[in-house]
């Protein structure tokens, strides 16, 4: 039986038994064995489309769709169960889009959800239906129904206190440290990918279906009633999440919530900070001892014992055994133990590699007895990026400038191995490109003219823009791009970005589609140019500032605003610069909150645009620009720096100019 006709026989079940109440509620498995069906017709879509099969996925798609529908319509499925399929519907309807598939047998439109069937026989028995969502309003002169007495609020299921103990005890050894049967959950995130759960329908969940069938947890543990009880309440509800950090390990998570309330207060936010005479560098010492010893095990996806050494953040996070650095108390960190191999359970690390050599690790225990600090970036610095910055600290410029621009070739033949590029050294801007060579020439013209000019004006006038310079990547085509994203961001291009800036490594890079028409010269990017010529002038322009903050370690929604916006003010007459002033109000609208525009969340397009509207009002002069550099090249950390320049936090300015933004409603 398909999923259109068990829905059928739902519907006739309530058609025919309508002479009584009791015969109009449909049976409450049925709707869950639908919701099921609908699962599985997704899962045999998503398959055939893994396949290579877009039209045979988008028939299957297309079925669970008009389920999904139809059984909305009855209002007798649980509501988060049947979000969570047509969320899903919706992202696989997208992904068919793009792979060509005839998707209009799928509705993009959102789901409308009817009025339950059961809701008078609960009321009768006095508990309150459930209000739908998204449902009409009542016929005119329709009785109100008499609200039902509320029972006292109960409090809610929460993942961190409740579910993730649970999974910690039961599935921690084999699911959490390891990864037994092609199966791990090392946090929240991770799990809900796995497709264990389906939020909204626990009985039919596969985390419970293989506790409910004995077959889990293995080695002799069982799920007691209460807890498999909590679980299926929990995923009932919709599977929430109520933690700060989706990614933050669940054991980690299963500790605090069993652990008393500490004594202290909690520990203040890592930033980095100066380092006095004869401290250790974690950027220029410990990390790169990590990052060749320890990350290739206890990498970002599958770490071992559940701990990641990917990031500073990651590493004081800890795993299963906690965390493994106590600051101020080196010889008491279960790091410095394993590195000794004395004291401790299990093996000494690294595992498989020689140990470490004895000076080494006195290092690593130094850094610890002084605090742990860092000295550099953020914490959420990858150990790649921590490393070429404290390297950076050691070399000069030209030495610098000798190893970004090697690095910078092999990241093109990592990111596009069957073609080899252009090369253009331009003094402190090296262009590596797959345009022709005409094209180059013009664009190592436009890049090294705007260096010439950011120097002048937002430097200053002092050499060198970055120190150990700039690389300035050029692609003939959008996927060629989309190659480089890949690469560098293990992730799919947003759709709608043309260009990048960051920092990978030891590059420094600008990256960007140069605009069709383009026909740079070696002038000044101020000078009389053509549309082509000024569009590609404040592209280049914007990635190379924001590269060049990038490098300073500054957020990164100030070096985008600020690229953008240094852009904005150097080629005012550009098309594009147009159509960034053109779309700032709709992309205000779409913004999102100033959490999700400082935490970098939301559409890339439209934070660049907000970012870039921001920062271009509160910096009537690049001169403000040129000051805050001044003082990060100084030393003085960027919230310092940043209140200094422009006389107030970023927070309240930002909330106070998008006001001023809603105020003005959208540009007719």
């Amino acid at each position: 039986m398909n999923v259109l006709m068990s829905l059928t026989v739902i519907c006739l079940v309530a058609v025919l038994g309508s002479g009584s109440a009791a015969a109009a509620e449909p049976a409450p498995g049925a709707a869950v064995n639908a919701l099921k069906e609908i699962r599985e017709t997704l899962d045999a879509g998503k398959k055939l489309l893994d396949e290579g099969k877009p039209g045979k996925a988008a028939s299957r798609v297309a079925e669970a769709s008009q389920a999904i529908e139809a059984l909305a319509a009855e209002g007798t499925a649980p509501t988060a169960g049947l979000r969570s399929l047509w969320e899903r519907c919706r992202s696989l309807r997208n992904d068919l889009e793009l792979e060509g598939a005839d998707v209009s047998g799928i509705s993009p439109s959102p789901l409308k959800m009817g009025a339950a069937k059961a809701s008078s026989s609960k009321a009768a028995a006095g508990k309150p239906a459930g209000k739908p969502m998204d449902t009409a309003s009542p016929a005119a002169g329709a009785a109100k129904p008499v609200a039902a007495a509320q029972p006292a609020a109960k409090p809610a299921l929460t993942f961190t206190a409740q579910v993730a103990p649970i999974l910690s005890r039961h599935c921690g050894g084999c699911h959490i440290a390891g990864r037994k049967g092609g199966f791990q959950m090392v946090s929240y995130a991770g799990l809900m990918k796995t497709g264990m759960v389906q939020p909204g329908v626990g009985e039919s969940s596969r985390l419970v279906e293989v506790i409910l069938s004995g077959d889990m947890p293995r080695g002799g543990g069982k799920v007691s009633p209460e807890d498999l009880g909590v679980l299926m309440k929990w995923i009932d509800v919709g599977a929430p999440f109520d933690g700060p950090d989706p990614t933050a390990p669940i054991d980690g998570l299963a500790r605090q919530a069993t652990a008393p309330p500490p004594a202290v207060a909690p520990t203040k936010p890592i930033v980095a900070v100066k380092l006095k005479a004869g401290d250790v560098s974690f950027a220029a010492d410990v990390a790169p001892v990590l990052l060749e010893q320890c990350a290739g095990c206890h990498d970002a996806m599958q770490p071992e014992a559940n701990l990641s050494m990917v990031t500073l953040e990651r590493l004081l996070r800890g795993g299963r055994g906690g965390s493994p650095v106590v600051s101020g108390k080196g010889a008491e960190s279960l790091l410095i133990k394993k590195l000794k191999g004395a004291g401790i359970e299990g093996q000494r690390m690294p595992l498989g590699k020689p140990p470490l050599a004895d000076d080494v690790i006195a290092l690593i225990q130094k850094w610890i007895d002084q605090g742990a600090t860092l000295d550099l970036l953020t914490p959420k610095a990858d150990l790649e990026t921590l490393t070429a910055a404290g390297r950076s600290q050691k070399l000069s410029h030209d030495e610098l400038k000798k190893v970004r621009f090697q690095t910078a070739s092999s990241l093109w033949t990592r990111a596009i191995p069957d073609e080899k590029p252009v090369v253009i050294d331009r003094g402190d801007v090296l262009v590596v490109a797959n345009l022709s060579a005409a094209k180059s020439e013009e664009l190592a013209n436009t890049a090294e003219a705007v260096e010439d000019r950011l120097r002048e004006e937002v430097m200053g006038g002092k050499p060198p823009l970055v120190k150990g310079g700039i690389v300035a990547f050029g692609f003939a085509k959008g996927y060629d791009l989309s190659s480089f994203w890949q690469t560098a961001f293990s992730d799919d291009r947003p759709k709608g970005v043309t260009a990048a800036a960051g920092v990978l490594g030891d590059v420094v890079y600008a990256a960007v589609v140069p605009p069709a028409g383009d026909k740079s010269s070696a002038e000044k990017p101020s000078a009389g140019k053509h549309h082509g010529q000024a569009n590609a002038s404040a592209l280049l322009t914007e990635q190379m500032t924001t590269a060049a903050l990038l490098g300073r370690g500054v957020p990164a929604w100030f070096a985008k605003g600020a690229g953008r916006a240094v852009a904005m003010k150097f080629e005012p007459k550009a098309d594009l610069v147009e159509t960034w002033r053109r779309d700032l109000p709709a992309a205000v609208q779409r913004g999102g909150s100033p959490a999700d525009f400082f935490g970098g969340r939301g559409d890339p397009v439209a934070m660049a645009t907000v970012g870039g509207g921001f920062i271009a009002a509160i910096m009537p002069s690049v001169s403000r620009l040129e000051a805050l550099v001044a003082q990060l090249d100084a030393g003085t950390p960027f919230d310092q720096a940043f209140a200094s320049v422009f006389r107030g936090q970023p927070q309240p300015l930002f909330e106070a100019w998008a006001a001023q933004q809603a105020a003005r409603g959208p540009r007719r």
